[in-house]
Formats: structure tokens, C-alpha cells, sequence
């Protein structure tokens, strides 16, 4: 990269000095040198600047042969590795194919130096298959059995289950109904309290009143009695005549 970077920076300093050179030889021309010093300087110019160019060139050729030798250099050691690998891999393929090989040589010789078993005998096959038969005959009808004594059970269980439910929904109907005569008994009873127990307020509050309006009565009566005595009127004016006659004779 750092390479390329130098030949594009050498390849713009040389098109510069190209474009210089043209506007210096148009300079030149139009002004038409005075003398002929002016013209060999102009011509020492020209071959320097030829010189110049030339080496220039040479030089990006030279960087340019560089990378391209490294570029080639790197696809070189890229093949190499390449090989290597595809050797190795080649290598690891073919152990493994010759393993592979090997172990189904050992495969099929065991298979043919293991001798087979001999066939049963028929009649010992068909005993045994008769008395397997047998058993699971029993088997069979035991389980058959079991399964009707459950289906009995089953069947009387239920309807067990089913008297009890309704025997008890029928007690419960009772107690409900029970429960209501009960509670409409005691809603009655407890208005009839309430009732008793507001006459006995009343009837206390008002025995209360009418023993306080007797004591006032009473009290009443008696400041009453007491002035008519003391001053003698109404029924006991008789009494006026006598404290008279009775101050009399003390005098």
C-alpha cells in the first residue's frame, strides 16, 4: 500500500511538472528570447527537464516491478500453503480409508467365524407356546372376574351412595323447613318481647308520673290544710271564734 501510494504521488509530481513545462515553452515562444544566451539556458532547461522525466520514470517503474514482485511473492506462499493443506488432508483420507478398509476385512471375518445357533426343536416350541396360551387363558379369566366383582361393587356402592344422598336431602329439606317454623317462632316471640318490654317501660314511666303527681298532690293538700287552718277559713273558720275566746280569757 505504501508503495502504490508512492507511485500515485510520483505519477502527480510528474504531470505537474509537465504542465509547468508546457507553460514555461509557451511563455518562452511568445515572448521570443533576445539573444542567443537565452536560448542555450532555454535548451540546458528543456534536456535537464528530459533527464529528469526520464528518471522519473525509471524510478515508478522500479517501485512498480517492487510490488508486483511482492504481490507475486504473497500469491506464491498462498499456493504453497494451499498444497500443504490439501497434502495434509490427502494424508488424513487415506489413514482414514485404511482404517476403515481394515475393520470391514475384521467385520466380515467374524461374521463368517461365528457359527450359527441350531434351530429349536418344534415340539418343545409348541409345548412351550401351549402352556404361555394356558397362563394367559387364567390370567385372562381372572381378570375378567375381578373386573365383574368391581362392576358389582361398583353398581351397589352407587346405589348405597345414592340412598344415603337422598335420605339426606330429605333431612335437610326437614331441618330447612324446621329451621324457618323456628325462626318465624322466635321472630314472633322476639316482637312479643319487644313489645312486653315497651308496656313495661311505659307502665314504669308512667306509675313514676302518677306517684310524683300524687307526692305533689299530697304535698299540695297538706301546705293547703295547714293555711286554712292557721288562718281559719273555708271548714275551719270555728277556729277563728276560738282563738278569740281564748285570747279573751287569758286577759
Amino acid at each position: 500500500m505504501d508503495g502504490l501510494l508512492f507511485v500515485l504521488i510520483l505519477e502527480v509530481s510528474l504531470l505537474q511538472i509537465r504542465i509547468l513545462e508546457k507553460s514555461s515553452v509557451r511563455n518562452v515562444q511568445q515572448h521570443e528570447l533576445a539573444n542567443k544566451s537565452d536560448q542555450q539556458e532555454l535548451e540546458k532547461l528543456s534536456r535537464d527537464r528530459l533527464v529528469d522525466n526520464s528518471n522519473h520514470e525509471l524510478i515508478t517503474k522500479r517501485y512498480l516491478w517492487e510490488i508486483q514482485m511482492l504481490e507475486s511473492d504473497e500469491k506464491i506462499a498462498s499456493f504453497k500453503d494451499q498444497i500443504r493443506d490439501a497434502t495434509r488432508n490427502a494424508k488424513a483420507q487415506l489413514c482414514y480409508a485404511e482404517k476403515w478398509i481394515n475393520a470391514t476385512a475384521e467385520a466380515v471375518d467374524l461374521r463368517f467365524q461365528v457359527k450359527p445357533k441350531p434351530l429349536p426343536n418344534k415340539d418343545h416350541e409348541l409345548r412351550v407356546h401351549g402352556e404361555i396360551a394356558q397362563t394367559y387363558e387364567l390370567e385372562t379369566k381372572e381378570r375378567e372376574e375381578l373386573l365383574e366383582q368391581w362392576r358389582t361393587r361398583y353398581a351397589e356402592d352407587t346405589a348405597r351412595i345414592s340412598r344415603h344422598v337422598t335420605e339426606q336431602r330429605e333431612k335437610l329439606r326437614v331441618t330447612t323447613a324446621r329451621r324457618l317454623e323456628l325462626q318465624k317462632l322466635y321472630d314472633l316471640h322476639a316482637g312479643e318481647m319487644r313489645a312486653w318490654l315497651t308496656f313495661k317501660r311505659e307502665r314504669a314511666a308512667r306509675l313514676a308520673r302518677e306517684e310524683h303527681a300524687k307526692a305533689a298532690a299530697t304535698r299540695i293538700q297538706s301546705w293547703w290544710r295547714g293555711l286554712m287552718v292557721r288562718r281559719a277559713l273555708g271548714a275551719f273558720k270555728h277556729l277563728r271564734n276560738s282563738k278569740k275566746s281564748a285570747v279573751k280569757k287569758k286577759k
